[in-house]
């Protein structure tokens, strides 16, 4: 995620080999799903996606710490954000 911390929003960027199922969503620290950035199929190549801090109703989230989780068959990766006040 590039800014983090943020305040108004950040953006992902991942690369695939190949076209493959992948999603990215953000969690809070109850385990909480608060945002799903990208699901499904998605084409080989560089993808950005962006989020601006807000939850699946368009909420924005209150500061804290939260994770990005990244899955495709075989990977799964967690990154932190913080979101400033």
């Amino acid at each position: 995620a590039r800014p983090n911390p943020l305040s108004h929003g950040t953006t992902f960027a991942f690369e695939l080999p190949r076209a493959q199922e992948a999603s990215l969503e953000i969690y809070d620290l109850s385990g909480r799903r608060v945002a799903s950035l990208a699901s499904g199929d998605q084409g080989a190549g560089r993808h950005k996606v962006s989020w601006r801090a807000v939850d699946s109703h368009g909420a924005r989230v209150p500061g804290g710490l939260y994770f990005a989780r990244f899955t495709t068959p075989g990977l799964r990766q967690f990154e932190r954000v913080v979101v400033l006040p």
